[in-house]
This record gives structure tokens, sequence and C-alpha cells, in this order.
């Protein structure tokens, strides 16, 4: 058909006919174009949710790139459209700068003329545009629980791996555009200084003169509440603190001339910066004409028009804000020595998210493009998260943070903000490892090792972390034990149990017990046992169920409700000589035998704790809460189900 032909067809068969041939998606998800000539890798196992990243020269190579279902032709072959008069080139064009996202780096003096070569047309149809000044690598996810961000893959590799396929040398190359980047101001050297750059001072104002040259120009074509701009430039924040606070404001200083922007986010440096954040915030909120602190102006001293209202509003209004997690959990171990919010483990790899877990998920991932089964789209994937970066964002992040801000405004506010941060989460003590329940600590592993702290994480909590005053505050306690060793329990004589005796005794007469709800878990719920317990024996066993014991006994008197009784009292024990031949066979022929094996368990324990004579067994005869979001990280059995 020829191009009158086509120009004769109606507009909406048109732009059928243009997604057909690879413009834009048919499910309307944009692609990524990279405006200066890089490509990305295409991922080896190509997925329906993965965003395809492509370079805009690749219209002329017929780059095959990974689609979604309702994507017909994985062929971009649209180049043609663009040779073949003006009118279609206009409406083709508009439609591939409108309904796709475009990328651009800085990398070297000129980096931007590829932006800046845009017709005026283009530019002004432009939708999505991200443009990276500076991005930091880091190995680990921002989604990940034990992301830390300023990880790297090449920092953590020594040189020896080299020959290794993803070795330092190579993997930056692959997933990185070819460069392996510091922080702005960072002037730690990297392993390898041929491919680990830290710009200077006269590189850093080289950039910034280019970037005020180029958003200069492009400003005057943008339309009005049209584009969707993304800034990434990473300072490294324990550099003069002066000086990279006036970077940032150069950088950020060519948005004050764009007109009103649909969508606005900046990132200033992969790790968290108060002032680096903050003025990222102020940048955001102008940029898209949103009211910011500066010009709401000084706040006039008056009384707070909450702390007027009756102090049950006041709670309530509260339970509304982030002093409730997004899962009603709040955890706390020896490792970590502060208050965590735990990620559940989201349907997103391919796992049933519960509803009652997946209410928080969307809490907790602020980028919904970013692949979330350990894999995360590194350059063109920038997150945004203003919990984990320098960053803010108009849109795209949604994660908890904690309202610090709520226990900083006056005393009345302060205690009515414990009160419901203590009383309206679950707390959840691991005794050594949190984000890796079933870690174990390395000494334990050594033959005939025994406990290797000298108390219990439970013990240190209640005596040094939580306020005295809150105490009676608390809900819910769950003590996490992770699979010690049989050797690597406390004994009856050891300074923990000591100690936790001594601390039972104590906290005893501040807890408020008819209110507090408490859980015990002895986890061993994996689907293969962890070193240590490969080759479990009935004595090995039972040296792990008298360390059980050692730590039930201090609860017994609080349990059988001398002196006032707990509002509920709840056991999952893991018996150890699950991981016996014995065992092991007869569960291969009697499928029910393992949930009868821990059941019989968790009975003992029971009336262990509340006596021989008692016939009413509470985690028998009550409903036990709902699995805490730890558990998932576990390959759960049908026991535990």
């Amino acid at each position: 058909m020829g191009a009158t032909g086509l120009l004769g067809l109606p507009t909406h068969l048109r732009r059928r006919i243009y997604l057909h041939t690879g413009v834009a998606r048919l499910d309307g998800r944009p692609y990524t174009y990279f405006l200066d000539g890089r490509t990305q890798p295409v991922p080896k196992f190509d997925q329906p949710s993965m965003r395809a990243h492509y370079s805009v020269l690749d219209w002329m190579l017929g780059v095959t790139r990974p689609v979604s279902d309702l994507d017909t032709h994985t062929t971009c072959n649209f180049a043609g459209l663009l040779r073949t008069c003006r009118a279609l080139y206009l409406e083709t064009s508009a439609m591939l700068y409108s309904a796709n996202r475009f990328v651009i780096f800085y990398s070297h003096p000129g980096s931007f003329d590829h932006l800046r070569a845009l017709s005026p047309t283009s530019l002004a149809c432009l939708a999505s545009l991200k443009i990276v000044l500076n991005e930091s690598c880091g190995e680990s996810t921002c989604t990940n629980p034990a992301y830390h961000a300023l990880s790297c893959w090449c920092d953590s590799h020594a040189l020896e791996h080299e020959d290794y396929e993803w070795g330092a040398k190579h993997h930056c190359a692959k997933k990185r555009g070819g460069q392996h980047r510091r922080p702005l101001l960072d002037s730690a050297p990297g392993p390898d200084s041929t491919a680990c750059t830290s710009p200077k001072q006269e590189e850093i104002q080289a950039m910034i003169g280019e970037w005020h040259d180029t958003m200069t120009h492009i400003s005057s074509h943008i339309g009005i509440g049209s584009l969707e701009l993304s800034l990434v430039c990473d300072i490294d924040p324990a550099s003069e603190q002066p000086y990279a606070l006036e970077v940032a404001r150069l950088v950020l200083a060519p948005l004050s001339i764009f007109p009103r922007l649909r969508e606005c986010h900046i990132r200033l440096s992969k790790s968290s910066s108060y002032p680096l954040q903050q003025m990222a915030q102020e940048a955001v909120l102008q940029a898209c004409h949103r009211a910011s602190s500066t010009q709401l102006g000084p706040i006039k001293p008056r009384t707070s028009a909450l702390t007027n209202l009756p102090p049950e509003l006041r709670l309530h209004i509260l339970e509304y804000t982030d002093l409730v997690t997004p899962w009603k959990e709040v955890t706390w171990s020896r490792q970590c020595r502060g208050y965590q919010v735990v990620r559940a483990l989201c349907a997103s790899s391919s796992l049933n998210c519960p509803p009652q877990n997946h209410n928080g998920c969307r809490l907790s991932s602020c980028d919904p493009d970013i692949v979330h089964d350990g894999n995360c789209v590194p350059s063109a994937g920038c997150c945004f998260c203003r919990r984990r970066h320098s960053s803010f964002s108009s849109s795209a992040c949604n994660c908890w943070a904690p309202p610090t801000n709520l226990f900083l405004i006056c005393r009345t506010l302060y205690r009515d903000a414990q009160f419901v941060f203590f009383s309206r989460n679950r707390f959840i003590i691991h005794d050594f490892h949190a984000t890796q329940p079933w870690d174990l600590p390395a000494e334990q592993l050594e033959p005939n090792a025994s406990y290797s702290f000298n108390r219990l994480a439970i013990s240190e909590f209640l005596q040094e972390v939580v306020p005295i005053h809150c105490l009676p505050d608390l809900r819910f306690l769950e003590l996490v034990f992770p699979p010690y060793v049989p050797h690597g329990w406390p004994h009856r004589e050891h300074p923990a149990i000591l100690n936790w005796v001594t601390t039972v005794d104590w906290v005893r007469g501040q807890v408020s017990a008819p209110a507090l709800t408490l859980r015990l878990v002895m986890a061993d719920f994996g689907a293969e046992p962890i070193i240590g317990r490969k080759v479990m024996t009935e004595a090995l066993a039972g040296d792990i169920i008298k360390g059980y014991m050692c730590i039930m006994n201090p609860l017994r008197a609080w349990v059988r409700g001398d002196g006032g009784g707990l509002a509920g009292f709840h056991l999952q024990l893991a018996h150890p000589a699950r991981w016996t031949l014995e065992v092991l066979r007869r569960a291969q022929v009697d499928d029910g035998f393992l949930a009868r094996l821990h059941r019989n368990l968790i009975v003992r324990g029971e009336r262990y704790l509340r006596g021989p004579g008692s016939s009413t067994l509470d985690h028998l005869s009550q409903a036990e809460p709902s699995k805490s979001s730890w558990q998932r990280w576990y390959q759960v059995d049908s026991y535990g189900d």
C-alpha cells in the first residue's frame, strides 16, 4: 500500500498499524529507548513482565525484544514509516515519543548532543525522559531486605576472579553500559582503576555546564504538564558537606526554567542523606508546581488542633498514620540493633501472596517496573525510593517510612505516638538474625560450641530497647529462635537462662499481662536440614528439646496465670527428630506423619507449661493469630500450612 493509501485510512486504523509495526506496545506499557546509542542486553530468559530497553538505532537493525502477551510482533520494523513522507513521519514520531520512555546517560563531554539533536516537534511530544548524570553502581536490588546502598559487585570480588564470566572486570561492562561509576566527589579508589571512575571537580563542572545548556535548549519546547522527567545524579554524601550541597544545587537549578512537569523523580545519592533528600523533595514539588515547605512559609506557633481533641480521638487518628507498619509487624534482632520492617515475600516471585500480606506489599515496592525475582534492571530502572536513597518522587514511591516527625511535635503527641506504635504492631524478636531467620552464628558450626551470648535477645529487648513506661502498651510478642545445633542451646545454668529467669520475673510486673499475647517459635521449617542437623539421632534431638524446655521453663508461672495470666499463648515447635532416618522413612509412606509429630510436641509443650492437670490447651482451643511475614521466606512444609 502506498503512502497516499495509508494516509487515506481513518486515524484509528493508522494508529493500529503503527502499533503493529512496533512503534509502541499494544498493551500500553512503554518501551525504553537509549538516546545515546547504547543497547541493553536482552535477558537470557524472556518473561512477559520484563521491560524492553533498546537504542533508537535499533530501528535500523530489526532487534528482537521481549514483549508482553498482547504484543503480536517482536521485531522493531517501523524505520520505513519514518522515511516515507513528512506526514507519516510526524504521525509516527509523535506516537514514538509520546508512548515510550527515553533515557540518556552522561559519560563524556558531548553526551547530550543526541538529546539536543531531537527536533522541536519531537521534544514537544516527549512524555517520559530520564537523564542520568551519574549513577553509582551497586549489586543489591532495592527490594531485597538485605539491601545495602553502597555495596557493589566489583567492590566485593577479588581480581583473581577475572577469568570468571561474571568477574569484576566484566560485570559493570555488561550491566552498566560499559563503565563502573562511583558517586560524584567520591575519592575512594576502585578495584580496577581502568574500569572504576570517580569524576574530579573539573569534570563535574564541565558536566554541569553541558547539563545547564541542554536543559535551557529543551525546556522551551516542552509543553505544560506533558513531561515526566527523571533525574539521577548520585553524589557521595560523605564528602565535604558544603561542596556536596553546592553541587546538588547546581544540578537542580535548571529545573526552575521548565514549565510545569506532569511527574518528576529526582535522586541525588544512592545512600540516605537528609539534606540531599530535602533538596530533592523541594525541587520535585516546585517542578510540579505543588506547595513546598519553603512556599508555605514558617509555621506560626500555636496550640495544635490535634492536642485539643479527646485522647481517644487522637489515638484513633494516629492509627491511620505510618505508626502502624504495612504488615502491622516490627522486627528486632541482636544483629540490626534497631526496629525493622521485614518485607514479606510477595507473589511477584511466583508465590501465592495471602491477602493479609499483600495488603502491605504495595507499600514496600516503589517501582512496578523492577523485576522482583532478585534481578533488577540496573541502568534504566534507577530506584527513586525515598526510604533507601536520597531521592524524592512525585508518584513512584509509596514505600513505608518511619514517621519520625510524629515523635517530635510535643510531649503529648510523643506519648500518644508511642502508645499507638507499641500497641498496634506485633513485635517479633529474633534471637539471632531477622532477614535470614535460618542463619546461625559461625561459632556454632565448631564442635562442642555452646550458646554464643550471655543474654537472650528477648531479654535485651525488654530490658534495654523498649522504654519502661511503654512495656504496658505491648500487645503481641513473638520470640523466634533459629534452628541451633544440638550443642548450641543454652543449658539450665547458662548465664543467658539465668538472666532470662530474672527478666521474666521483672517484666511480669511491668507489662499488662491480660492484654498481651505471646508466641514462642522454635524454627526449623525448611525443606532441607541446615548444617549441624543433617546427621540427626534421637539423642541429639533430645538435646535440642531440652534446650526448648530451658527457654520455656521461666514462662510457666506466667502462662499458668499465677498473679495474672496472658491474653493468649501459642507455640510453634519444630520437632528436631524430623531429620532422623527413621522419621524420614515413615514420612515417605505416611503423608500425615510429620504433622502429627510436630503436633504431639506442641501438646507436650503446652502441658509442660500449664502443668500436668491442665485439660484446656490454648494452642488447640483458640484460633492462633496468622503467621508472621518472616515465615514466608521459608519453604514451609505441609505441617506449617
